[in-house]
């Protein structure tokens, strides 16, 4: 298994525009009080409504269509802060395996398109899966982005610290850089299997995330072999959206 697939993937000038202009708020308010340094962000009260009704959306499903993913993805966002100390080596994220309803469902996988931030951004994965049943997983509690007082719950690596966690998982069995370049390519990812994302901290970043429920292994795996016949046709909606 090779826990990621990387496409072509672009939006038309006006879209790409539109986007950064909705999340600039967003990212500023969260550098500026958000506990913790990176985190899943949801719009509330229907302000997501936009975004789906938006020529952005629009054009992500033009791009599942050549691809012949059917499944309409649930739109979210990840945000990264502008780290306040800069580390000698990339900044360790928290190994956790995507869910939602709490912990009570998981997220097979995601689309990450770079919006605003650096493409030098590592990602890793181990072969940890079985949330259920694993010693090495469990479920905990953590601040909300938009509220510290209040929290949410996933499920993430046994320790008390970050470290502790990352001593938990052991190495991990995959690791890729470059997985998405603003306008030029994005990247499936598998969030089934325990990963982290790791980063500089040198600048904020914001991605968005189309969060994928169907089977990996019949949409994204199954279309690794076909990659080279299909990406002509991503590329032609380059030309399309310009």
């Amino acid at each position: 298994m090779t826990p990621y697939l990387t496409i072509p993937f672009s939006f038309s000038e006006e879209s790409l525009a539109w986007a950064k202009n909705k999340v600039a708020p967003i990212a500023e308010n969260y550098q500026k009080t958000a506990p913790l340094d990176a985190a899943l962000i949801e719009y509330y009260n229907g302000e997501i409504d936009e975004w789906y009704e938006s020529k952005v959306y629009k054009e992500v499903l033009e791009h599942l269509m050549v691809l012949g993913i059917t499944e309409k993805p649930t739109i979210q966002f990840f945000i990264y802060k502008k780290l306040e100390k800069m580390y000698p080596m990339p900044w360790l994220g928290n190994p956790h395996i995507d869910t939602y309803k709490g912990v009570d469902e998981v997220t097979t996988f995601r689309l990450n398109v770079l919006i605003e931030g650096d493409d030098d951004t590592e990602m890793v994965w181990w072969d940890i899966h079985d949330r259920l049943n694993d010693p090495r997983l469990h479920n905990v509690k953590f601040p909300k982005p938009e509220d510290a007082t209040k929290f949410s719950t996933r499920c993430q690596a046994v320790g008390e610290t970050k470290e502790h966690r990352w001593i938990t998982a052991g190495k991990p069995d995959w690791s890729k850089k470059h997985l998405a370049k603003q306008n030029v390519y994005a990247s499936f990812v598998r969030t089934d299997y325990l990963h982290a994302l790791n980063w500089s901290g040198k600048n904020p970043r914001v991605i968005l995330s189309l969060r994928f429920l169907e089977p990996w292994d019949t949409n994204v795996e199954a279309l690794r072999d076909r990659g080279q016949e299909l990406f002509p046709q991503l590329l032609a909606l380059r030309g399309q959206f310009s």
